[in-house]
């Protein structure tokens, strides 16, 4: 007898239900708790040497993209935060949790690819509509449909049932659902989660995700987080649909329902979730059918046989396939620049080579304005025959020895050698002007074309490596961008009245703490550390050192936060207390944000943190001109 409830179903079913692993019950524990210790939940994680090595897999995996390889579960929470961690450890361990079994209605792989995608999805969604959401997004959407996986298990004959009236009646899975049960997977897995211990912010949008508009939360970000979910769930059935414009049209509709429109290019969001399953699906080891694996193994490793016995076979008769085979490790394969990985390459030797011999050198990152208009009006063969019209442009205008690399997407990065900032910007007039007055003939249409440029230099006594030279240029293309495009701006570091501006960055996480510290060195600031409350009151009260800023994780062992902004207050009341945390605004005391300056959520951009911090200076660090003083207006 089926039970005419899904609250019927939960009570006589939760038996049945799929206890989470120890350690998944453990961390739901401790996340439960006001102050989350985070250095506990590492330690329980780290107790799993196979849980530990999956987390550390995807976090140094290219879907996170960080600049340094992550060794220990701790500095993968210092880099990534607290929940992106903690929800890598959730959903690993759910998809343990559940072991596949042969049911002939009931695909489970396929199962597995849409609730990845599904994630996917979720966090590109919620990296746009509202970051701080996007690292429970991907294990909201992970779980999403969870309760199909359940009511498959415990009733796989009905179910069969519903999958079959789904593809012959062409309805909706959740429909079917609840025309045999009278309850649908996603009230299913409402219940489950909550029965797994999982917080309203994560089982109501499960449970309503195919309406948030009727989620009943006073908390904004909940009813967020079901439209999130609404938008991924249709995303799922666009690649599960080859040939329908259904999902398309949902998506549309829902995005301009929910306002959204300003801040979701639908196009980019598949692009992004094409490129995520790509790098998630091996890490999460979704299950094929084993003879099938093999064989696939098998032909693969074959055909890689035969192309390498034949690349031998070429490099021994002919000189110049060796160095074919070269261009197609180091070059752009549509504009035949340098790619990304070997630019990186030739800035590392092209710094050091400057600062052994103390000469100047300038990196410039060049930026299509506009670009995606070109697409959409033109078409995706005039943005490649643009972008490539471009790669020759900038061939043709610099010299023999700069290196030209496309850096990604419309996105150029140029290395001038023994190239001072102003020539560097200069030059960067010149390919300013020469590609703005030119228009661009494609198939009888002629084409505009605008760049914005960002420059940096290698004097002024930075000291930058390669990582932070490219954001120090970066932050240069993003004034020239942000300051009406079709322009050059120059990154020219502090300018300092006296002197420097201090930052004095508290954190117990030592990784965390060097990476941030350096960082804001390289940027210009006067930056100090400390790894715990007394050791950030010596700065003030011992040494007496005038510190401008404070930046101060909000979870700190010994000396609480309060504490700490206290006494800060009475010895230097001038001093800015900045917070941060991995935590969400909304799970952290409102009392403690209001007696602070100013919020900053883990992991932050660099840009952020110095924008925030720059607040009280005097003199910004990011100049456009070319004459001292002015910003001129290079827009033709």
């Amino acid at each position: 007898m089926v039970p005419s409830t899904v609250r019927e179903f939960a009570s006589i079913k939760a038996i049945k239900l799929p206890t989470l692993p120890g350690i998944a019950i453990k961390i739901i524990e401790v996340m439960q708790r006001e102050s989350p210790n985070r250095k506990e939940i590492a330690e329980i994680i780290s107790c799993d040497p196979s849980l530990s090595a999956k987390i550390l897999q995807t976090v140094n995996s290219p879907y996170y993209g960080l600049p340094t390889k992550i060794g220990e579960i701790n500095q993968a929470m210092a880099f990534i935060g607290l929940n992106a961690v903690k929800n890598l450890a959730l959903g690993f361990s759910l998809i343990k949790s559940f072991q596949l079994k042969k049911r002939v209605s009931f695909d489970y792989g396929q199962f597995w690819k849409d609730s990845l995608i599904g994630a996917v999805a979720a966090k590109a969604i919620a990296d746009r509509v509202n970051r701080h959401l996007a690292d429970d997004a991907f294990f909201l959407g992970l779980l999403q449909n969870i309760g199909s996986l359940i009511m498959a298990e415990s009733f796989p004959e009905k179910y069969g049932t519903v999958i079959s009236r789904m593809k012959a009646e062409s309805i909706s899975l959740h429909q079917a659902e609840y025309d045999e049960f009278g309850f649908d997977h996603s009230e299913v897995g409402e219940n489950s989660s909550k029965y797994w211990g999982l917080p309203d912010s994560i089982s109501l949008p499960i449970g309503l995700h195919h309406c948030p508009e009727r989620i009943e939360s006073t908390s904004g970000e909940i009813e967020c987080r079901g439209k999130i979910l609404c938008l991924s769930s249709l995303y799922i059935d666009i690649f599960k649909i080859k040939k329908s414009e259904d999902p398309c049209s949902l998506i549309d509709g829902l995005i301009n329902k929910y306002g959204y429109s300003e801040l979701l290019d639908k196009t980019a969001i598949v692009e992004k979730i094409g490129e995520g399953t790509k790098l998630i699906f091996p890490i999460f080891e979704i299950a094929v059918d084993e003879r099938k694996h093999i064989q696939i193994i098998e032909t693969a490793k074959n055909e890689l046989s035969k192309l390498s016995t034949s690349l031998i076979e070429q490099i021994h008769i002919q000189e110049k396939s060796l160095q074919t085979l070269k261009n197609q490790v180091v070059r752009d394969s549509m504009t035949e620049l340098y790619n990304h990985e070997h630019f990186l390459q030739l800035l590392r030797e092209e710094v050091e080579r400057a600062t052994r011999y103390k000469t100047p050198l300038s990196l410039i990152l060049a930026d299509i304005d506009h670009f995606k208009l070109v697409n959409d009006f033109y078409g995706h063969l005039a943005g490649d025959f643009v972008l490539k019209y471009i790669a020759l442009n900038l061939q043709s205008l610099s010299r023999e020895s700069d290196h030209i690399a496309r850096y990604g997407g419309e996105e150029f990065a140029i290395i001038l050698p023994s190239t001072p900032l102003d020539g560097a910007q200069l030059f960067g007039e010149r390919l300013r002007k020469a590609i703005s007055s030119t228009k661009i003939n494609y198939n009888g249409k002629s084409i505009g074309i605008t760049m914005s440029f960002g420059i940096v230099s290698l004097e002024n006594n930075l000291r930058p490596d390669v990582e932070g030279l490219i954001k120090m240029a970066d932050e240069a293309l993003y004034e020239a961008k942000n300051s009406g495009r079709n322009k050059c701006c120059c990154y020219q570091g502090i300018i300092p009245d006296h002197a420097l501006h201090s930052v004095l960055v508290i954190d117990d996480e030592e990784a965390l703490l060097i990476t941030v510290t350096k960082m804001l060195s390289r940027l210009g600031f006067d930056a100090r550390s400390a790894k715990n409350g007394q050791e950030a009151i010596d700065h003030f009260s011992i040494h007496h050192e005038k510190i401008d800023t404070v930046l101060l994780d909000i979870v700190m062992p010994g000396m609480s936060t309060k504490e700490i902004i206290k006494t800060i207050r009475k010895i230097r009341p001038e001093t800015r207390v900045l917070l941060a945390s991995g935590l969400g605004v909304d799970q952290i005391e409102k009392d403690l944000i209001k007696e602070s300056d100013g919020f900053l959520s883990k992991p932050f951009l660099m840009s952020e943190l110095s924008q925030e911090i720059a607040k009280n200076q005097k003199k910004s660090y990011l100049k456009s001109k070319i004459e001292k003083g002015k910003r001129v207006s290079t827009a033709s």
